[in-house]
């Protein structure tokens, strides 16, 4: 009798755990950042091959300054970076001429065929590297995947968002960018 109260017990306690986290509303995703209107933070990664004709074998950020970026964390196993995928591939078609997107696979360590696979399912036509180490994601103070930060010409952060990026949030952010 005492086994199944405590059996009882726990399987209430995680029900109602269950039950606030599905009840509680939409996560928070304006999480503060200390990089908003600072430099985005340096990095040199390798590019995936189909990628390396436009961009050498190494994508350096500094190259880049100059030209507003959208550089968004991603990982092959994270469900909500399959979702906001066509977003990016069709924001990078329609603004891909004045701003510059970059792909970053992050969080998971020598997983490029994962990493190929999922580039090749949304036909990204933007560069993605690999960050295997994940140091870039902890410069860039990630919570998680998927995270899009949005950065001026300058160089500098505009705008981190956590979480799937949407058509909608995409125009208007790139757009604020554009002005």
């Amino acid at each position: 009798m005492k086994r199944v109260a405590v059996v009882v017990t726990a399987v209430a306690a995680l029900t109602a755990l269950f039950l606030f986290g599905l009840l509680r509303g939409a996560p928070d995703r304006n999480v503060p950042s200390n990089l908003l209107d600072r430099p985005a933070p340096a990095f040199v990664l390798p590019v995936y091959e189909r990628y390396a004709a436009a961009f050498g074998p190494r994508f350096d950020l500094a190259d880049h300054v100059g030209r507003p970026m959208v550089i968004n964390f991603w990982a092959s196993w994270c469900g909500p970076c399959y979702v906001e995928a066509p977003f990016l591939e069709d924001a990078h078609r329609r603004y891909g001429d004045r701003v510059l997107f970059v792909g970053i696979q992050t969080q998971e360590r020598d997983a490029r065929a994962a990493g190929r696979a999922f580039i090749e399912r949304f036909d990204f036509t933007f560069p993605n590297v690999i960050d295997d180490d994940s140091r870039v994601s902890i410069g860039y103070g990630l919570f998680g995947v998927p995270e899009t930060f949005f950065v001026r010409a300058d160089g500098t952060v505009a705008y981190k968002h956590v979480g799937p990026v949407d058509a909608r949030l995409l125009t208007e952010r790139v757009e604020a960018l554009l002005r």
